[in-house]
């Protein structure tokens, strides 16, 4: 859900700030496979019953590259304005989930005989219920959006979803020329 609102902004950002689609759709960015695969790996890790045993070795391991493989794209495409925001978001996403072996979740929200309770989360490859010994939980999936207490996001995710409309935003731009200063090279001024 949380994406989803990014991508409708990311969206909207375009026609409201006078941006172009046809610019937009002229960004280019370099080895976008490598994204793909990491979104593949943590979309397979979302849905695949991980055995237990091995989700603090294995799964987190697994998670982890996926985020080395997103954080490389960005590093690769550096050079499209917004994509150094995508970096710090994913790098505190990594970063927390390295230093607790997954992304600290308080709970969620569940029916229960026709009420709805709050339970603590499961602990899978992506998310652990937090506790006393989970290290920076401030950027774990603590915030959620009105209306949708289930929908648990991050410090990081917020910052990734700035860097999408950012990007977004600086491609539908008409690129800025620089300014020639004045008496600069090309101009007839006389240097005395």
């Amino acid at each position: 859900m949380f994406f989803l609102v990014v991508l409708v902004v990311a969206v909207l950002v375009v026609p409201l700030t006078r941006g172009s689609f046809r610019r937009l759709s002229q960004l280019h960015f370099r080895h976008l496979w490598v994204l793909f695969v990491a979104l593949g790996v943590q979309i397979v890790l979302e849905y695949v019953d991980f055995p237990k045993a091995r989700i603090e070795d294995l799964g987190v391991a697994i998670l982890l590259s996926s985020y080395v493989l997103i954080f490389g794209f960005c590093w690769i495409n550096r050079k499209v304005k917004g994509m150094t925001l995508l970096a710090v978001g994913i790098a505190c996403n990594a970063l927390v989930i390295a230093l607790n072996l997954g992304m600290p979740t308080t709970k969620e929200l569940r029916t229960v005989h026709g009420r709805d309770v709050y339970v603590p989360i499961e602990h899978t490859v992506k998310h652990r219920p937090e506790n006393d010994d989970t290290k920076l939980a401030f950027l774990g999936d603590v915030m959620t959006l009105p209306g949708s207490p289930n929908q648990m996001f991050s410090i990081g995710d917020i910052i990734i979803g700035v860097g999408i409309v950012d990007v977004c935003f600086e491609a539908s731009r008409v690129p800025r020329r620089r300014r020639q200063p004045v008496g600069g090279r090309g101009s007839d001024a006389v240097s005395g």
